[in-house]
């Protein structure tokens, strides 16, 4: 039989299936973890249905803030429904809220998009039919107009918070990316970009890990490309061909600098390094625990891997996992050399076993921040003595460093044999 054949025929990988994002447990979320027109015609009353939803926000609030208490996975999550003109938010933990109705009027929206949220309570949205960007504000419970940006916007489309306040705005009509150091900048920078979406910004902040490396994640060429700018330059840029999709919608960044985007039409969620180097992605079409229905907005807490994801009669909400993205293994006889990348920075931890299923050899664990992993055995026990012939087994176990630590983790397992004539001890 061949190492490849035997490799087939031996590898066990648990839990089966795509983990680039995993359902937080049952204890976190009850489990609810896909919200339907079903459960808002319950918590609304009927008021409203999804229409064309778009852009996701979620932040923790500051007023929600209680130090000691235990709730720093309490999020406020905005979700625009672009078909009535209003945003759907969680007024309290609770209870839903909605905000606008479609028009023009101060407190009125128009084929809304984008949508970003800071901790105190300024909400921003990319209000795209009436060509402007509307500033709200968070009053206990209800969001009201607090001004406008406007200066001869054609169609806002995404909108982005950099840690320091500085507000990023897509223009899809004039094919420009503005940044405005507040909502009364009346000369933003610009940046020239093929009909550029959805946006996101990352660096400066206190759950950014890379924080001096500031850049935005942005959807251009009219969702068939994702651009990183650097400095007011496109520093790197990739196309829907590059990870199997099909269109792009909006970006949101983890906390390790990983930018993920949505693709409504091939229903998955891409992800690449911050660079823009590819590495996984996540759903196919349905409606089961690891399809997508028509994707769109996404958004993402930085500290503890929570994230949301809009989709065309609902909302899913995921945490942040860890998955094999590609895994080569070769025994030697007496041993192996094995390697593999990870679709996250993990906590490792790998053992060899031996056949009545001992530990034969523990390898030290560690944090794989460049989501590599790489082990060598040369078939000698911890014991310092050769191991005897037999079928043992590599275990190597990943576990991602946010929320979902101690509640998930993934293990890849392979068989191998030792025959007669092996090492000799040292």
């Amino acid at each position: 039989m061949t190492a490849i054949a035997a490799l087939i025929l031996t590898l066990a990988v648990d839990p089966p299936g795509p983990t680039m994002i995993v359902f937080p447990p049952f204890g976190h979320c009850m489990g609810i973890y896909r919200a339907g027109t079903e459960q808002l015609a319950v918590l609304l009353g009927g008021l409203v249905r999804f229409s064309d939803p778009q852009g996701l926000a979620c932040v923790k609030l500051d007023e929600w803030n209680s130090p000691g208490q235990g709730d720093d996975d309490e999020l406020a999550v905005y979700g625009v429904n672009s078909g009535t003109g209003q945003i759907i938010y969680n007024a309290s933990m609770y209870t839903l809220g909605l905000y606008g109705s479609e028009g023009s009027a101060d407190d009125e929206l128009m084929s809304p998009h984008g949508i970003a949220a800071d901790k105190e309570g300024r909400v921003i949205v990319a209000d795209t039919g009436n060509s402007r960007v509307v500033v709200l504000r968070r009053d206990g419970a209800r969001l009201r107009p607090a001004g406008t940006i406007e200066g001869g916007l054609e169609e806002p489309w995404g909108v982005a918070l950099g840690s320091d306040g500085r507000i990023w705005v897509t223009d899809r009509g004039r094919g420009l990316l503005l940044c405005y150091e507040n909502p009364g900048d009346a000369v933003p920078s610009t940046l020239a970009l093929d009909s550029p979406r959805g946006v996101a910004a990352y660096g400066g902040g206190r759950w950014d890990f890379y924080r001096e490396d500031e850049f935005q994640a942005v959807v251009t060429g009219d969702g068939s490309s994702l651009a990183v700018v650097r400095g007011g330059e496109v520093s790197a840029t990739v196309t829907t061909e590059s990870c199997g999709g099909s269109f792009f919608n909006y970006p949101v960044i983890d906390y390790f600098g990983n930018v993920l985007v949505s693709d409504s039409i091939a229903c998955r969620i891409h992800k690449f390094d911050r660079n823009l180097n590819y590495i996984c992605s996540f759903g196919e079409p349905g409606t089961g625990d690891t399809q997508l229905d028509a994707p769109t907005g996404l958004a993402i807490w930085r500290r503890y891997g929570q994230v949301f994801v809009a989709e065309k009669e609902g909302a899913r909400y995921f945490w942040v996992g860890s998955d094999f993205t590609g895994v080569e293994f070769e025994p030697s006889g007496h041993g192996f050399s094995f390697s593999a990348t990870l679709s996250e920075p993990s906590n490792v931890t790998a053992s060899v076993l031996d056949p009545e299923g001992g530990t034969a050899h523990a390898f030290d664990g560690w944090r794989s921040e460049d989501r590599t992993v790489s082990l060598e055995w040369d078939g000698i026990l911890d014991s310092g003595s050769p191991a005897p012939p037999g079928l043992y087994r590599l275990r190597v176990v990943i576990e991602p460093t946010y929320s979902s630590r101690g509640y998930f983790e993934k293990t890849w397992e392979e068989s191998f044999d030792i025959g007669q004539g092996g090492p000799e001890s040292n």
